[in-house]
């Protein structure tokens, strides 16, 4: 089954370049990174971030509440940020800071060129 990616923004990208980068990156949860892009799971969409596409990551933690019947919950919430030009394009959300750490650090080490951190 053919994956469909889009660009931060809802364009769709032509998959054909990125299925079998796809395919071979490295798994961190809802992250994956290839040789080509990076890519993530926004609700039912797969989002496919090449790498000439930004030159700004780091990562946003917030503590989010949740209201229910028994009162109020509070979860953490992390994510990948990515900027050009000193614009957010987009970013990446995951419930686990494990997998927004491993993701970041497999970036650093493909991306020298790319500045890590605000």
């Amino acid at each position: 089954m053919a994956v469909k990616f889009y660009a931060p923004g809802g364009a769709r990208v032509e998959s054909g370049e990125y299925a079998a980068d796809f395919a071979s990156a490295g798994k961190f949860g809802p992250y994956r990174v290839g040789e080509k892009a990076f890519y993530f799971r926004e609700g039912f969409r797969q989002y496919c971030l090449p790498y000439a596409g930004f030159d700004q990551v780091f990562r946003r933690a917030m503590l989010c509440a949740a209201r229910h019947c028994g009162g109020v919950d509070n979860f953490d919430t992390f994510w990948l940020v990515f900027c050009l030009g000193g614009r957010e394009l987009c970013q990446a959300k995951t419930i686990d800071e494990k997998h927004a750490a491993a993701a970041y650090e497999a970036l650093q080490r493909r991306l020298p060129d790319v500045k890590f951190g605000v």
